[in-house]
Order: structure tokens, then sequence, then C-alpha cells
């Protein structure tokens, strides 16, 4: 079968506005997918690493068991039941990811969290950000040495309203940053970093759903294109400020932001075609025009996004099924 008569095909499995009695037809055409290739799982029939993963091990026999090799090591690092010498022993162990496993482990002790969180390894600091356990001052030092991102934190989404507060209020824009990608968040605090004229700030709250077309128009103007990204990602992006955006991106990833979003209309998507990484999803969204649409479905790159376009015309699926 042709490459692209699958991609079609298997897109157009994926339409949800694919009539069942073309769905029938559909899989009689469909070539059948190969079998997944057996799972190597010769390292779990290891006697020593079924009896680290074993929750039922008793303590004594896991700390035993820390020097029976590496894989051993890194399958103990997750155990939420580890006694404290075990837990100093694999702080030190020479595998940056046996350390990281141990500092993502919520059951680690503060003392040991605090001795990772100096770790020479980002990887490891990073697991001890995300670890919901870590204290909020390692925490907030971890802001400035290591790369966190914009992205949840367990320690943030499970801090009370004064702990939010403080936050809010750090000098450190990457602290503040991490209290606003969380979404429930006090009248205040949400309000004290909508103010905030750091663009990392402006970018966690963005998305918030809780603002408003007229917010999200305010924060485009005061922010500018480089926070057109995040803003296309707000529900409340009008179709105007999407076609605006588009039309004065500086970043690639704001097309496919705009290209990805249920409001934005016809001529934007256009736009959005015009871009190498957006132009797949543009293909795919609802309010491209028809023509323009089953245009698509002969383009090798885009026929099976095209294909699954819930706007594709029934009578082009069943021509499509029966070529």
């Amino acid at each position: 079968m042709d490459e692209q008569v699958r991609d079609i095909l298997h897109g157009l499995s994926a339409n949800p506005s694919l009539p069942d009695h073309l769905r029938a037809r559909l899989r009689a055409r469909l070539p059948d997918r190969p079998a997944a290739p057996p799972r190597d799982t010769a390292w779990h029939d290891e006697p020593d690493v079924r009896r680290a993963a074993d929750p039922t091990t008793p303590p004594a026999e896991v700390t035993a068991l820390l020097d029976h090799g590496d894989t051993i090591r890194w399958t103990l690092a997750g155990r939420p039941d580890l006694p404290l010498d075990a837990q100093e022993r694999l702080a030190a162990d020479r595998i940056p990811g046996v350390r990281a496993d141990l500092a993502a482990n919520p059951c680690v002790a503060e003392s040991i969290l605090r001795e990772l969180a100096d770790d020479e390894y980002a990887g490891v600091r990073l697991g001890v950000a995300h670890n919901p356990s870590v204290p909020l001052d390692v925490l907030t030092r971890l802001a400035e040495s290591t790369r966190i991102g914009p992205s949840l934190v367990p320690r943030v989404m499970t801090a009370t309203d004064e702990e939010l507060r403080l936050l809010a209020a750090s000098p450190s824009a990457r602290v503040r940053m991490l209290v606003a990608q969380r979404t429930a968040l006090p009248a205040d605090v949400f309000e004290l970093l909508l103010a905030d004229d750091d663009i990392r700030v402006a970018k966690g709250i963005a998305p918030h759903p809780a603002l408003s077309a007229d917010r999200v128009r305010a924060l485009a103007a005061r922010h500018g294109p480089g926070l057109f990204r995040m803003l296309a990602t707000n529900p409340h992006c009008t179709p105007e400020l999407l076609h605006h955006m588009a039309r004065n991106a500086t970043a690639r990833r704001t097309y496919r932001a705009v290209a990805e979003h249920p409001n934005t209309r016809a001529e934007t998507l256009l736009l959005c075609l015009g871009d190498d990484a957006a132009r797949r999803w543009a293909a795919e969204h609802p309010n491209l025009p028809t023509d323009v649409l089953v245009a698509l479905v002969d383009d090798p790159d885009l026929a099976r996004h095209a294909a699954a376009n819930p706007s594709l015309p029934v009578e082009v699926m069943e021509r499509l099924i029966t070529r």
C-alpha cells in the first residue's frame, strides 16, 4: 500500500466525524498493524532486582542489597521505606541517576533532600525541586541555581495560601514564576502576579482560565510578542487577538499555539499553514476553509492530518476510502 494512502486511511480512522458506515468500510481497508516487539524484561527476572522492588522485603534486607550492583541500587532509590542509613549511602552513590531517583522520592528524609539540593548534577537538583516533600526554603534556593522551568511543582501545588503569598512576594522572579503556574490562587496573589512586570511571571499567568478576554489583550499589549505563544493557550483568547499575534509573531512556536486554539479563524489558519512546524495543526483545525482542506489531502506531508480534520466533507471521506 502506498505510504500516502496509508497516512490518509489512518487519518480518517482518527476523524471523529467519520460516519459509522464509512468506518466499517475503512476497517476492511486498513492494513494490520505489526505486532509490538516483545519487551525486554530480562533484568526484572534477576532475583535480587525482584527483592529490591518487592514492597514486602524487610528493611534490614533492603540495606543488605545495596552491595549487589548498580541496577539494584537504582531500584532501591525509589522505595518508600528506605532506612536512613540506606538513604545516606544512596545519596553518595557514584551514579547520578541513582541520586536523582532518590532525590525524587517523597519519603526521603529532609536532611537527605538538603544534601542532594547541592548536588553537582542538575538532574539530581531537579529531582529535589519536584519532590512533594521539599522544604520551601530549599525550593526557593533551587529556583535560583537550577532550571526548573515553567512547570507545575508539587510543593507549590500543595502550598497553603500564606505560603503562596510568601512565594509571590519573593524578590526572585524565578520563584514568583513557580507560583504563577498554579491555577488555584488566592485573589490577592492572582492580582499581584498579574501586575508583575517580569515576562517570566507573565508567561506563567498568561494561560490562566480566570483571565478575561480584556485582560488577555492587556497582557499582549504590555509584554508584546515575547508573550504571544503563552497567551495563545488561554481559552479566552479572541479570534481577533489570535490573528494579531499570528501576524506579528517573532517566534515560530507562536504559530503552533495559534493553530491549536479552537477560536482561531480561517484567515489566521492560512497564516499558520506557512510555518513548517505549525502547518500540521492548522491542517487539523475544523475552521480551515473546506477548499484548502480538501487540497491538503493531496499533500504528502499533510495528508494524514487533513484526513483527520472533522470538517472534511463526508463525500470526500467516502471518495478517499473508495480510492
